[in-house]
């Protein structure tokens, strides 16, 4: 005799409206760092890799606590945020870096987390995937720009030391990253797992 039959559980944890307020109530976090992140430029209190450092701690613990409740994908979003919380971990473990260590970190940081993204973005059907795809060539957009004003950006910074316009840079690449994160983060929340 076989077992009658029974519908196997749908409960996803994105359909659960706690998981739900917990992935919104993230991106809102992460678009309030952007905030903070166009800021920069007026801090001068704090050395600006101990600011930034911070920063970046911040979005990977809330962008790994997001990870978590996610039902798929769980790997890819895990690495692109646990690429952000050790560049944060090594611009505050390094107290001597200089502007070339902590220019070469971020870079480092936009790529894997671009690629990471990347790569669940083409696992993910639509509209959830094309939040990520924004999310990912954002990343990978910025790495790019920061990789080719580079050589220009180490002369001034040679010759003038770091300058407003450098530090409003960095303000604005952070500020781009943590909006495009935090807008992917609260369509999850709206949408859902369910068209993945």
């Amino acid at each position: 005799m076989t077992e009658p039959f029974r519908p196997r559980s749908v409960h996803s944890p994105m359909r659960d409206n706690k998981h739900k307020l917990l992935v919104a109530s993230a991106g809102i976090l992460i678009m309030l760092l952007a905030l903070g992140a166009l800021l920069l430029p007026l801090q001068r209190e704090a050395p600006g890799r101990l600011v930034v450092g911070w920063m970046l701690i911040a979005a990977g613990a809330i962008e790994l606590a997001t990870a978590l409740v996610r039902q798929r994908h769980r790997k890819s979003v895990g690495l692109a945020a646990l690429a952000t919380l050790l560049a944060g971990v090594r611009l505050i473990s390094d107290p001597g870096a200089n502007f070339f260590a902590v220019m070469n970190i971020v870079i480092l940081w936009l790529v894997v987390r671009g690629a990471a993204l990347l790569f669940s973005a083409a696992r993910t059907a639509r509209p959830l995937g094309s939040w990520i795809a924004i999310a990912a060539a954002t990343d990978l957009l910025l790495a790019l720009g920061l990789l080719a004003g580079l050589p220009v950006a180490l002369l001034v910074y040679g010759l003038f030391g770091p300058t407003p316009q450098i530090v409003a840079t960095f303000a604005w690449v952070f500020a781009a990253s943590f909006v495009a994160t935090g807008a992917l983060l609260i369509a999850l929340a709206r949408i859902g797992e369910a068209s993945e």
